[in-house]
């Protein structure tokens, strides 16, 4: 980190001496003036989304998410500003502009009497910065501060996100890994940091993985469900932006510990945090450091099955059964630093950047039953399985996870014109050094299976690999590398050229971006070197599948070779044989999008406002990757691919409309296009075909990106004790879709083998329609004594319906929904809060919705419905220094994650996490 920080303050020195020049002054014009500064409150904490209105001029402001505002092209003169702010008494001033002059003017805004009755204050911090930045936004926003998020026990950006209306997230380990936004997959929507898409550490798609950041490293998270043409369009869903901590008004000093149990590991977790910040050199400049530290021993419980369905009678059948025990450990390291310069009034630099890194040590126990359809005969197989790593790595898988976001920004102000700069790096990665499976095989054995086709089927027989037939099956070490860089330019210019009730300007800019994405993996195995009938691992040997294993005890264990005795296995002494089929995924991609827009925004009155604009984005796309053969007999191959290129241009307009009925009652209305990439493996013009097992996967270089139009229609009611009542219809219409299309057939040169095929393909177009409602209120309405009670609630509905359906052998079926859409999401919670002590219990639901489709509506993968329920108190005390105690409970339901084919009763998957606690204390200084 000390590099990181050292590179960073270099390039922010650097850029800091190009910008002498626009600093030798403080003459804008010589006739104009300019009004810059921040909000706050009597606490000197900064207040974003104020309202900040000139009564002569009869237009006004909005202050952004760190509290600035800027009042530009002002004739020499007094003028009478007003601020309002929800929660905050209305402040009326007087200020007089001096001629050709920048003046700097910080506006205190005091606490109105709502708040004042209250004598905790916590929930209704967080309440009214969310409330106050969305309630002037034009768009469709939801905004969720720090304040917010630390009331809820939400270790990670992906828990944090499912309080959110209209969202939905998917879990790994237990922890909220992707984000579904309006009843879209994750992959129709973006993950931004200050603006900036971030790259995705995983392989083969663009999905951000949100369980990679901790919630307390994140100032502000906002979701954009409607987008202006000056951000990125690649938001079909909606647009999560996570704002890291900006420099503080004033010193900040906080300090976070705690400890955790999680009930399959056993073992205590630890949490630390600590940010400070503060202004230097007569407060020209501004620093913000954060650093955050999570380890978590958990595990799972886990029990997973795989089907099939007889093409001539149509019946579903049980092929596999599973019994896994997973004992994972998970680190994580985030780091950030905010700097500013302030030159002058009109000219100001700004640094940030954010480092997270994940190490995710894993151990799998695994007893396989295959081929169970053949069971009766005395024809299936049983493998038991160690999953772990090299001694040097905990004897545990490592998955080594990394991202990080340099960005550097200027702002300067030349007489009407604002102009702002930018240019980013960002990197994610993927490293798993040394992975490693020790795998036994007893064939042509009989098994007795229960319930098959039920929630959960089971083998009754027992396992033991002390007796019977065992072989050495596989033993393999491989090594993957992922990593994606990106590189980002943009510059956006802002004209006032009307003031007024029917003032109006224009903004324009363009953006460059370059990605580079390699997925590398070399895999070996040993068995042979080992030996088949090699029996030393008998004396290495340990009984797994835990005591009060969740899935229920009819599930039993075996004896498996013990992590330790892999992991302490040298292969560089023995002679592998190289797994080719591993290195077929691997690729090299290179994008570039060159885009530029402009927006004009239009004042029709004092209520009215509209807004225009077109966005461009011109993609070049450069991929290769590799072609593998595995014949019937002989040797396998892999050749390269060679480069394929494509480019294509989509122009996408979009139209907003806000009314101000009154200071409390917004109405918004929007068109607005937008478009969803194809994810990275999609598009590698590769071919993996396996003779041996007769099934292919091909890429498909030539798919588009699916479009997406746009309709919204929203009313919010805020409440003037903080709270809000909002109600949203929207519609999608969207055009090609991507599903992975399973069909049989043969494949040019082998038109007689009936291959499983697995292709990407634009799969057909989707009507997508929704509701949105929110309610957010304490209930001293109802009674005085009752304002220490407050209730959070939202709820989305959403219907889709498949049209013109381009999926082989399927093409004439109706009634399919969008994958990636659950019908209904809801988020309730009920809090108390009163002289210092909290209480919120909270609750998350979602439907369940069709996650892959199969090559039968039989086979089709739905992720089931999930109510999750959790729990935290805290008791806060001190003045100047500030304690809170607390303790949280999560997943009071021990909801699993689970995964079914085609009817809810047959189960493909259900993991189990148990309860977690968590507790420990918070220091503010």
């Amino acid at each position: 980190m000390k590099k990181t920080f050292r590179v960073a303050a270099m390039l922010f020195l650097s850029a800091a001496s190009l910008n002498v020049a626009w600093s030798e002054n403080n003459v804008v014009s010589p006739e104009l003036g300019v009004i810059r500064g921040r909000v706050v409150d009597a606490g000197k904490h900064v207040l974003p989304g104020a309202s900040i209105y000139v009564e002569n001029l009869k237009t006004g402001v909005i202050s952004d998410m760190d509290g600035f505002y800027t009042l530009p092209n002002l004739k020499p003169g007094t003028y009478k500003i007003k601020v309002t702010y929800v929660g905050y008494t209305p402040t009326e001033m007087t200020v007089t502009v001096p001629e050709g002059k920048t003046l700097e003017k910080t506006i205190i805004l005091k606490e109105g009497l709502e708040l004042q009755e209250v004598s905790v204050k916590g929930v209704f911090t967080g309440q009214r910065k969310a409330l106050n930045a969305q309630k002037n936004k034009m768009g469709v926003v939801n905004v969720v501060s720090a304040d917010q998020v630390g009331k809820f026990p939400d270790s990670n950006i992906g828990d944090a996100l499912k309080r959110i209306s209209g969202i939905n997230v998917q879990y790994d380990q237990g922890e909220a890994r992707f984000g579904q936004v309006r009843g879209t997959s994750a992959d129709l929507s973006s993950v931004t940091i200050n603006g900036n898409r971030l790259p995705s550490a995983e392989g083969d798609v663009r999905n951000v993985q949100l369980d990679l950041i901790p919630s307390d490293m994140v100032q502000t998270i906002e979701v954009n469900k409607v987008v202006t043409s000056d951000m990125d369009a690649d938001a079909i869903g909606g647009s999560i932006n996570l704002i890291t901590k900006s420099t503080p008004y004033k010193r900040v000093l906080n300090a976070t510990a705690g400890t955790g149990y999680n009930p399959v590991s056993k073992d205590a977790q630890m949490n630390f945090g600590f940010t400070y910040g503060d202004r230097f050199f007569n407060d020209k400049l501004g620093v913000m450091a954060a650093v955050s530290y999570q380890n978590a021993p958990i595990g799972s419980d886990d029990v997973e099955f795989e089907y099939d369905r007889d093409e001539e009678t149509g019946e579903v059948f049980i092929t596999d059964a599973e019994t896994r025990q997973y004992y994972v450990t998970r680190q994580r390291q985030s780091y950030s630093l905010a700097l500013d310069y302030n030159f002058n009034p009109n000219h100001k630099l700004t640094f940030k950047s954010i480092y997270n890194r994940r190490h995710d040590w894993e151990n799998r126990y695994r007893i396989s039953y295959k081929d169970l359809d053949a069971a009766a005969d005395g024809e299936a197989k049983v493998e038991v399985e160690t999953k772990g790593g090299s001694s040097d790595n905990r004897n545990a898988r490592l998955e080594l996870q990394q991202t990080m976001d340099y960005s550097l920004e200027g702002e300067h102000l030349f007489g009407k014109l604002q102009m702002d700069w930018g240019a980013s790096y960002a990197r994610a990665s993927e490293d798993r050094p040394e992975e490693r499976y020790f795998n036994l095989k007893q064939k042509d054995i009989s098994l007795d299976v229960v319930n098959a086709g039920t929630r959960f089927p089971y083998v009754t027989n027992l396992i033991n690999t002390r007796e019977g037939e065992w072989e050495v099956d596989a033993l393999t070490n491989s090594n993957q590398k992922i990593h994606e860089d990106d590189a980002k330019f943009h510059l956006n210019f802002e004209l006032p050229l009307a003031s007024g009730l029917y003032g109006n300007k224009l903004k324009f800019g363009a953006k460059y971006v370059r990605k580079s994405k390699t997925k590398d993996i070399e895999a070996y195995d040993y068995k042979d070197a080992y030996g088949e009938t090699n029996t030393d691992y008998l004396n290495h040997l340990a009984y797994q599948v835990r005591d009060g294993y969740m899935p229920g005890a009819q599930y039993k264990g075996t004896d498996f070779v013990k992590k330790e005795y892999l992991g302490d296995m040298n292969f560089a002494s023995m002679e592998g044989e190289r797994l080719w089929e591993e290195s077929s995924g691997n690729y090299d991609a290179t994008e570039s999008v060159t885009s530029a827009y402009v927006r004009f925004d239009q004042n029709l009155g004092k209520r009215h406002q509209l807004v225009l604009g077109l966005r461009m984005e011109a993609t070049d796309l450069k991929y290769s990757g590799w072609n593998w053969l595995k014949p019937a007999d002989g040797d396998e191959s892999l050749e390269p691919t060679g480069e394929r290129k494509n480019s294509y241009i989509n122009f996408l307009p979009s139209v907003l409309y806000k009314f101000d009925v009154n200071d409390d009652l917004k109405l918004r209305a929007s068109f607005t296009e937008t478009l969803a990439r194809p994810k990275y493996s999609a598009l590698v013009p590769s071919v993996a075909l396996d003779l041996d097992d007769e099934k292919i996967n091909i890429g498909n270089p030539d798919l588009t990106p699916t479009i997406s139009y746009n309709f919204d229609l929203s009313a919010d009611y805020y409440f003037k004790s903080i709270g809000l009542v909002s109600a949203g219809l929207f519609y999608k219409r969207i055009d090609d879709f991507i599903v992975d299309q399973r069909t049989r057939g043969g494949y040019p040169g082998y038109e007689d083998v009936n291959f499983k095929i697995t292709q990407a393909v634009n799969g057909g177009d989707a009507d997508l329609f929704g509701v949105e409602l929110a309610y957010q209120r304490d209930f001293g309405f109802i009674a005085p004594a009752l304002k220490c009670v407050g209730f959070y609630g939202n709820y989305t509905y959403t219907y889709t319906n498949v049209k013109n359906f381009n999926f082989e052998g399927r093409e004439n079926e109706t009634g399919l929904s969008l994958p990636g859409s659950p019908e209904h999401t809801a988020n309730l919670s009920l809090y108390f809060e009163k002289k210092g002590f909290n209480l919120r219990l909270s609750y998350n639901y979602a439907s369940a919705f069709i996650d892959e489709m199969g090559e039968h509506a039989e086979l089709d993968r739905y992720y089931d419905a999930v109510n999750y329920m959790d729990l935290n108190a805290g008791y806060t005390f001190g003045k100047k220094v500030k304690c809170t105690v607390y303790a949280e409970a999560t997943n009071l339901l021990n909801q699993p994650l689970r995964y079914y084919q085609g009817t809810e009763e047959r189960t493909m998957q259900a993991e189990y996490y148990g309860v977690k606690a968590n507790a420990g204390i918070k220091v503010s200084f």
